[in-house]
């Protein structure tokens, strides 16, 4: 890129001292009058962000769904368009019936569905773009910032240059990835984009002379700002923010000034006392916002949280590989001295801040930038009853953390712009730090690319939580390699280290599943769901295996009022709906179980055993074409299962498709280490299965022999 050195020198100065050098004392005044062509510094901008963040993040885009994935957007029923009319539009708002909840990120998913289904491709490229857009956003915003009259003459000449760098390392952080590559905090990237935007309209609309154009600016400040809370409550400081902005960099901090928003400060102060009143009430009538079945108290967590963003600051300037990670281990803070480091956190928190109160006279900019960081960190890291910590809290308030950074550095390179040597080992530095960056970035993408592997990662660096153990039991169980997915979950409870009490409850209640689908215990399976419902007396998912024990021990009206009432708890599960599928099966309602299988495969894409359900309601019915088509696509999607191959078997040999029954027999043959086939059936028929298929010996061997004799 070209430098124009003849812009900004002024040419009194040229005539004066045309063959002036630049040494240590003037060095840094002449640089900050380097201007790039204008022609280029916004194409260079946009290209090399597109550059820098497709390298970065090429090996992002075949990452598996992870963990809330999965409730959110897999088998979120409402994020399924069918068209783009305004009222399936409307619908897919919803995270449940009637619940309206960050309805722009789940519109956003709905439109993915709606052109690719559940292939991650699209959804990945999806939050690229958004993470690029707000990385563009965030440079014009920074880029503005620094041509303010209050601070123009100090940035004037290294603007671009600051801005360039500091989104660059904003881009590239590592710290990013859990926003960017973990699909679901699209919500997280997508309202930190409008937030960046606003603050630029804004920026634009208070330095335009057009009245036109200020309209139209505040107009797009309005709607980015709507479009941000609709993604993610996070932007609930945006107008706090624009204040703070106003108060510091437009107009400046002085006694008029403060004099003339004493209003505004006061009723901000009465909107803080609101808040914090009305957290109150719904702390003590409202379950999501106190504090029971959290292993902290509202002081702990208050007491918390300086480590907690002290340890944030640190993953920002060093975030190597070893050191990010799905779920951290934080210890709580009991007392100002259980850990010790809770003072110290709490002094150099307090430090930082007075600090940068005493600057915002001289230094505006550099206040504004670390205030901005812990002003948006408010709402998740206060005294909301959250999860002490997640990397991708960090999306909107390291924003600007940087812009320091990036002046400090280029300070540093004009300062020694008199010895080529030391600038080039400088800027070579610089580019290692940017690579260092880039390259832990795909290494994280990696991890996200397998469920295993995620959690594998997780454990490694945090052996001592629970929640990792039991996300890879599941990740195991899914997968079918039950003894590991067992192992994993008995860690998980042994370790006792729970976000909060109602995943302690899905743990016990996943053993229970555990022993009642795969080791065919009901009794041991009902005590792990009745230990889950003493924790959590409304847990959905355990009233749902009690309803299954039931069903086990022939107990069918029992089973169907069981799993209503978790149905009524979960009314978007597509496992309930299943579940009574199979229990109306049972009770000889089959009409009403094909009712009841349909709704389960609407309420999830890609999930098998309804096709069984249904399958086997046909059955019943003699509707054998049916019945067999259902069991294809049911084996469609579960090639392996031994039940379907049987069931088919028997299809197949009653309509004397001799073809098909051939071909299922030998692919059972070939599947299975188990080639004595009577031993096999009578194995499975003593097993507990939950697809309303019981294998027959007496059926099933005179047609296996006879297939087999035609095979060989």
């Amino acid at each position: 890129m070209e430098v124009n050195f003849e812009e900004k020198i002024d040419p009194v100065d040229k005539n004066q001292d045309n063959n002036r050098r630049i040494n240590k004392s003037n060095s840094f005044q002449l640089s900050e009058k380097w201007q790039v062509r204008h022609g280029q510094k916004y194409a260079f901008v946009f290209v090399a962000l597109f550059v820098l963040l497709g390298i970065i993040y090429a090996n992002s885009f075949q990452g598996q769904w992870q963990y809330d994935d999965f409730p959110n957007i897999v088998q979120n029923k409402n994020v399924r368009l069918k068209s783009l009319s305004w009222e399936d539009m409307a619908n897919s708002i919803h995270l449940s019936p009637g619940r309206i909840s960050r309805p722009l990120a789940y519109l956003s998913f709905a439109v993915n569905h709606y052109f690719g289904g559940l292939d991650v491709f699209g959804y990945h490229l999806v939050n690229l773009a958004i993470h690029y857009i707000a990385a563009i956003f965030l440079f014009l915003f920074i880029y503005n910032t620094l041509k303010l009259p209050l601070i123009k003459d100090r940035y004037r000449g290294s603007a671009y240059a600051v801005s360039l760098l500091a989104v660059f390392f904003w881009a590239s952080s590592p710290l990013h990835v859990n926003a960017v590559t973990y699909i679901v905090q699209r919500m997280t990237s997508m309202s930190g984009m409008a937030y960046i935007m606003a603050m630029y309209f804004y920026v634009k609309g208070r330095t335009d002379s057009s009245p036109m154009k200020k309209k139209v600016m505040f107009t797009l400040c309005a709607g980015s700002a709507a479009m941000s809370f609709a993604s993610k409550e996070i932007a609930a400081m945006l107008p706090v923010s624009l204040f703070l902005y106003d108060l510091l960099l437009l107009k400046g901090w002085r006694g008029e000034t403060l004099r003339q928003n004493t209003k505004i400060l006061s009723a901000l102060f009465v909107l803080l006392l609101l808040f914090l009143g009305a957290y109150i009430y719904l702390g003590a009538n409202d379950k999501s916002f106190n504090y029971s079945g959290w292993p902290f108290s509202l002081t702990e967590r208050l007491l918390t949280e300086p480590r907690v963003f002290l340890f944030y600051i640190s993953l920002l300037l060093y975030p190597v590989s070893s050191r990010l990670t799905m779920d951290h281990d934080m210890d709580i803070s009991r007392s100002l001295t259980a850990p010790f480091s809770t003072l110290a956190a709490i002094l150099i928190l307090l430090f930082i801040i007075v600090v940068s109160l005493s600057l915002v006279r001289k230094r505006p900019l550099i206040s504004f930038c670390v205030l901005f960081f812990f002003l948006n960190h408010l709402i998740e890291g206060s005294f909301l009853p959250l999860d002490l910590i997640f990397e991708h809290r960090n999306y909107v308030p390291s924003m600007l953390i940087f812009v320091p950074l990036a002046i400090l550095l280029l300070h540093v390179l004009d300062y020694f712009s008199y010895n080529k040597k030391i600038q080039m080992t400088f800027v070579s530095v610089i580019v290692f730090m940017m690579a260092a960056q880039g390259h832990t970035v795909a290494m994280r993408n990696q991890v996200f690319g397998y469920q295993e592997l995620l959690w594998m990662d997780n454990i490694a660096k945090t052996p001592r939580l629970s929640r990792p153990h039991a996300a890879l039991a599941s990740a195991y169980f899914n997968e079918g390699d039950y003894p590991k997915a067992l192992k994993e979950i008995k860690e998980a409870l042994a370790l006792s280290r729970y976000p909060n009490m109602m995943q302690a409850a899905k743990f016990i209640a996943f053993l229970g599943n555990y022993y009642l689908m795969i080791e065919g215990s009901p009794d041991k399976a009902l005590s792990y769901f009745e230990a889950a419902l003493k924790i959590v007396p409304e847990m959905a998912p355990a009233l749902n295996g009690v309803a299954m024990v039931q069903l086990s021990k022939g107990k069918w009206g029992l089973a169907r009022e069981t799993v209503r009432k978790a149905i009524l708890l979960e009314p978007g599960n597509a496992s309930f709906y299943s579940n009574l599928a199979l229990i109306l099966l049972k009770e000889g309602k089959f009409e009403d179980a094909v009712q009841a299988a349909r709704k389960a495969i609407t309420l999830q894409d890609g999930f098998a055993v309804p096709f069984a359900m249904l399958a086997q309601a046909y059955w019943k019915q003699e509707r054998i074409s049916l019945a067999i088509s259902y069991w294809e696509k049911y084996l469609s999607h579960v090639p392996r299962d031994i039940h379907a191959h049987f069931a088919l078997i028997e299809l197949y040999h009653r309509i004397g498709d001799k073809a098909r029954l051939i071909t299922t027999a030998g692919r059972l043959f070939y599947l299975n280490t188990e080639k004595d086939m009577g031993h096999l059936v009578d194995k499975l028929s003593e097993k507990q299965n939950f697809l309303g298929y019981r294998a027959d010996k007496n059926v099933l061997l005179p047609i296996l022999q006879e297939a087999f004799r035609d095979i060989k």
